[in-house]
């Protein structure tokens, strides 16, 4: 379960943290899916400031894009697209041999992470087990560190509604630097 596994590792929690994640369709016809995590009250470890510091860094806000048919001279392509051009830091991955299905975690760089978005963070679910490939792809610890400080420095508290006059522009896009 790469979720518990990621969790337990972020937060320090014991290995017996009672953590799910189901999936909802909301049709029947071919449409994306929405990924709920669950680590109830009274699971093992349960801590009330997991969920927070979760949302301080943008971690349960991603897109997650799949792809069917990868191969690794396409899925390395895509992810060095991602970090050229859409100027994100891979985080790591994980392969799910329950789905056989590897995953590739990207954040937002620094620069971009400044800038309120609405899912900062990508994952690739890949078809197969693709680690070897991915095991090639340097995680980039210091940009890393650096990027989860400016979602945090950048983090506005879904909690309370400023007035209309008071909030933030979201920007639609990140201005060229």
């Amino acid at each position: 379960m790469l979720v518990k596994r990621r969790l337990v590792e972020r937060h320090w929690l014991p290995d017996d943290a009672d953590i799910r994640v189901t999936r909802l369709r909301v049709t029947t016809e071919p449409a994306p899916e929405v990924e709920v995590f669950l680590f109830p009250r009274c699971s093992p470890g349960y801590k009330d400031d997991v969920s927070a510091q979760e949302r301080v860094h943008g971690f349960e806000n991603h897109v997650g894009l799949f792809m069917a048919e990868a191969e690794e001279a396409r899925l390395t392509r895509l992810a060095d697209g991602l970090e050229t051009t859409g100027r994100m830091v891979y985080e790591g991955s994980a392969h799910n041999p329950h789905e056989n299905t590897t995953m590739l975690y990207f954040a937002p760089s620094a620069p971009v992470a400044r800038t309120r978005r609405r899912f900062p963070r990508w994952e690739l679910q890949c078809a197969g087990d693709l680690t070897a490939c991915a095991a090639r792809r340097e995680v980039r610890v210091r940009a890393l560190f650096q990027a989860y400080e400016a979602l945090k420095a950048n983090h506005v508290d879904g909690g309370v509604i400023p007035s209309v006059s008071a909030r933030r522009r979201v920007p639609v896009s990140v201005p060229k630097a």
